[in-house]
């Protein structure tokens, strides 16, 4: 179990606040990191991001790794945490996964959050009242460019949507919820949360759900519609609203009595995200979706942040066992029975000819009473003026020296009229 804020945790997250709150007061507009979903990487710190949520899922003592596709390695984890950058919910097909992956043992959790919300709009309007007058103007067309975007995008989407654990209404006003009710509504002062929410989440019955999912089972393969021992046992029976406001439900928990096994729906990341979770009381609802993962008889040990934009790609086995790195070879027979061998004496035959070994040799002096040497090196200064004329007028120079006659010197004319 997790308390309301762990040191780690508090930390993290007011050292978030102080950056952020930097930005807006002394920094360019554009420094601001608004990716949405991210929990690693240079987007780690985004308002939009999930680093805060997984660092209290660290601080439980869950083993936490991000993922961009649905894969074999991260259907091993116990609990996953899905934040789509898109409207889309679940498709049909990672419906019937989840809904396999869920079947195959107990005490896991699939947690959904929606994507009808955007933390950036709420940070500049939180810094407008704290930045100098001179800034308030860029502010204003800050916020005003995040609602627009965000608008943009949320208008593309319909009125209503079915996806299967859940339905949608999007036609609805913006609100922040004055009030919370259900079990994590205790502890907690409705009054200083600030729940936003865009549309209304209505969780759908057991039979809705697996008639939907009997339904793909019968597009995607006709020999298997009638297998009914492939189907998954009835693992949502019932669902159970964990919080909401008034009459509509902003976490939703579908499950069975008879299973430890759950799915988790959350309206928006509006006290889940990086820039949400500065409110204590947001981390004390962000705790209680921790402590929910954490079944009675099968203890969960390790989260997977699921990080996807349009869609989500799924890869089966034979996709995921069949690198790409171009080192496949080694593992094919017969080089995999003599290519480590190979490798082994590579390296060690590069080692006996490339490198050198012991006390470096000391090289012999240049001797300086050698007159040759001086000879060389002035004809070598004479090559190089690349001037015949030059280099004879020298030479007759040098021997009117040695005879002691008048040394006649040429007093005009460029180096290379005598070439």
């Amino acid at each position: 179990m997790i308390g309301a804020a762990t040191s780690r945790c508090l930390m993290l997250l007011l050292l978030l606040l102080l950056c952020t709150f930097a930005v807006g007061c002394g920094q360019q507009s554009n420094d601001l990191k608004t990716a949405y979903g991210k929990r690693t990487g240079n987007q780690a710190g985004s308002v939009n991001g999930t680093k805060g949520l997984s660092e209290m899922f660290r601080e439980a003592g869950y083993y936490v790794r991000s993922y961009g596709v649905v894969s074999p390695s991260m259907l091993r984890h116990d609990v996953i945490v899905w934040f789509p950058n898109s409207f889309d919910g679940p498709s049909p097909e990672f419906r019937t996964t989840i809904l396999n992956w869920l079947q195959e043992e107990e005490g896991r959790t699939f947690i959904y959050v929606g994507r009808d919300f955007d933390a950036s709009i709420q940070y500049w309007g939180d810094v407008l009242d704290k930045v100098d007058p001179t800034q308030k103007f860029d502010v204003m067309r800050q916020r005003s460019l995040a609602i627009e975007s965000f608008d943009q995008l949320r208008n593309y989407q319909p009125a209503k949507a079915d996806y299967g654990f859940y339905t949608i209404q999007r036609d609805a006003p913006r609100r922040i919820a004055k009030s919370l009710r259900g079990p994590w509504a205790e502890g907690v002062d409705a009054a200083k949360t600030q729940i936003e929410l865009r549309s209304k989440m209505i969780p759908i019955e057991e039979d809705e759900i697996y008639d939907n999912f009997d339904a793909f089972k019968e597009e995607d393969d006709d020999e298997e519609a009638g297998d009914e021992e492939s189907l998954p046992v009835h693992l949502v029976e019932d669902s159970e609203v964990l919080l909401g406001t008034g009459q509509e439900a902003i976490v939703a928990r579908l499950g069975s009595d008879y299973s430890d096994n759950q799915i988790i729906l959350v309206n928006n990341g509006s006290f889940l995200l990086n820039l949400p979770l500065v409110n204590p009381e947001h981390r004390k609802l962000a705790a209680k979706l921790v402590n929910q993962c954490d079944q009675t008889y099968y203890a969960p040990d390790s989260v997977a942040f699921l990080e996807t934009d349009s869609g989500v790609r799924i890869m089966n086995a034979d996709q995921s066992t069949d690198g790409n790195s171009g080192w496949e070879w080694l593992s094919k027979w017969p080089l995999n029975l003599v290519g480590l061998q190979m490798a082994w004496w590579l390296i060690v035959l590069c080692f006996a000819l490339y490198p050198i070994f012991g006390r470096a040799k000391r090289l012999p002096s240049a001797e300086t009473s050698d007159f040759k040497k001086h000879i060389d090196s002035v004809g070598d200064l004479l090559q190089a003026t690349d001037d015949h004329g030059y280099a004879q007028l020298r030479v007759q120079q040098y021997h009117q020296v040695m005879k002691g006659d008048t040394v006649y010197r040429r007093s005009k004319g460029r180096r290379g009229d005598g070439k």
